[in-house]
Order: structure tokens, then sequence, then C-alpha cells
């Protein structure tokens, strides 16, 4: 169904409307009816229930979520919170020339559990393949108090290089990012904006160009996502990840990026 497309150095999410069940649960940070609703929004990091891969999830205030796996995959969806309650269902991605074990590309998702807001997650999670199989089991993400850091284009600016290619990738300070891929030529041209200033999460935009081989597909397709900066490592680190979708085919890049 869907193929996927990832740029992943080291370690290393379309949004869809929750679906849940036993109240009517609002978008994250919503008033309503005086339910006490808590923010989603943060970077949080553990492990995925499906694979034991490590896992770094990027939420927004409103919910929309990228959960980045270390070999690249991505569940991308939109949460909603009632009260301490979250659910929400996504799509996962693999990267681009890799599959899910059972050789699917794509599949769907719902988790459904608890939020301590800038705490924690603990949640039921399910994913099936586009080849019908399932997994389950418990996800549990601890929140990362880099997403308390203000975000700001002076901050995010600079260049970066991916630590196993050596592609160089820059940032200026009005936000526009270029960068091109050695091995494949993908030229990528795009630019990180503020989503809240508060909160250290950027929205990720980019076109792709020039791609050769196996990666020309990406040529003109238009990916959205997400990146934040990680100032605690020597040196800061960004991770990003987005997707685009191209003659109805959905693509997946993510990204780890260590600051020059």
């Amino acid at each position: 169904m869907s193929r996927a497309y990832g740029v992943l150095a080291a370690v290393i999410l379309c949004a869809l409307v929750c679906d849940c069940g036993g109240g009517p649960y609002l978008p994250a940070g919503s008033g309503g009816g005086g339910t006490n609703t808590v923010s989603a929004g943060g970077v949080w990091t553990g492990t995925d229930p499906v694979s034991q891969l490590s896992l770094t999830g990027l939420i927004d205030e409103s919910g929309v979520f990228r959960l980045i796996r270390s070999d690249g995959a991505q569940y991308v969806g939109s949460a909603a919170t009632n009260g301490q309650t979250i659910s929400a269902s996504f799509d996962g991605y693999t990267a681009l020339g890799q599959s899910f074990p059972d050789g699917s590309r794509h599949g769907t998702g719902q988790l459904s559990g608890t939020l301590v807001e800038r705490t924690s997650i603990s949640a039921n999670f399910t994913f099936t393949t586009d080849t019908g199989t399932t997994a389950s089991g418990t996800l549990n993400l601890t929140f990362s108090a880099t997403y308390s850091v203000p975000s700001a284009l002076a901050t995010v600016a600079g260049n970066y290089t991916a630590p196993n290619s050596g592609d160089v990738y820059s940032i200026t300070s009005a936000g526009a990012v270029t960068w091109q891929a050695a091995t494949t030529g993908c030229v990528g041209n795009g630019t990180v904006s503020i989503i809240d200033a508060t909160y250290n999460l950027y929205e990720f935009d980019f076109d792709m160009a020039s791609c050769t081989g196996t990666s020309a597909v990406l040529n003109g397709v238009t990916f959205s996502g997400f990146a934040s900066l990680n100032s605690s490592f020597t040196p800061a680190q960004l991770i990003a990840a987005a997707t685009g979708t191209g003659a109805g085919v959905t693509y997946s890049v993510t990204l780890l990026l260590n600051k020059n």
C-alpha cells in the first residue's frame, strides 16, 4: 500500500483523527463540559512494544505525533485526551527499501491508556500490517525536559552533519533548509518554522529533487513533519521526521543530525 523512505543516522510521523470509545474525547488542551484535559505535547522517549527498538516521540500541543523508531520507521497520528486518558489511531511506515518482518511496508494501529502531563504515557498499543500481522504490547514513554526549552530560529540555525554519511544540512537564521545527499543525489529544500515559541518543537517542511536510482520516486514529493533540537548532547543533535505523498504513495524521511 504505502512505501516509506528514511535517512537514519544513529537513533532515530499524515495526522489522523483519533477514534475513541467510552466518552467524548477532546483534542489535547481543549476544554468543554468541564473536562480537565491535559496536553500530550512533548519530546518523549521509550521502547516500541512491537519491535522492542528504541523510540522517540515528537508530539505537539494539539496532539499530532510522530513516533520515530531507531530503524527509521515512523508511527504517525493524532492523539486525543480526556482528563488523564489518551487515545489515538495511527499509521506506520518503514524506511525506503525496508519492511516490517512480514514484508509489509505500512500498517495501522491504535493506542489507549493513561497520560501524566509532562511526565509519562502508558498505553495499550496494537499494530496491524497491511499483510494482516498483528502485534500488541504496552507503550511506555517518558517525558524529556528538552521539550520545555523555548524554540527560536536563531537557536536552530546552523550547519548539521549526518554522522553515517557525512552529508551537511544547512539551516539559515530565516529558517531556510538545504542539503544534498551524496549517495542518492537527493537535494532537499524547505523551511523550519516555529510552532509555539514556548516549546522545543519545530515544523519541518521540504521538497525533494534530483534523486537517482531507487530514490528517484521521491522527486517532486513535498514532505511535512517535526524537528526538535537537543542541546543537552555534545554536539547538539537535531531529530526530525516527516512524511510526503506522491502518486498515491506515502514516503517517510527521518533524520538525526549533529550540529557543527
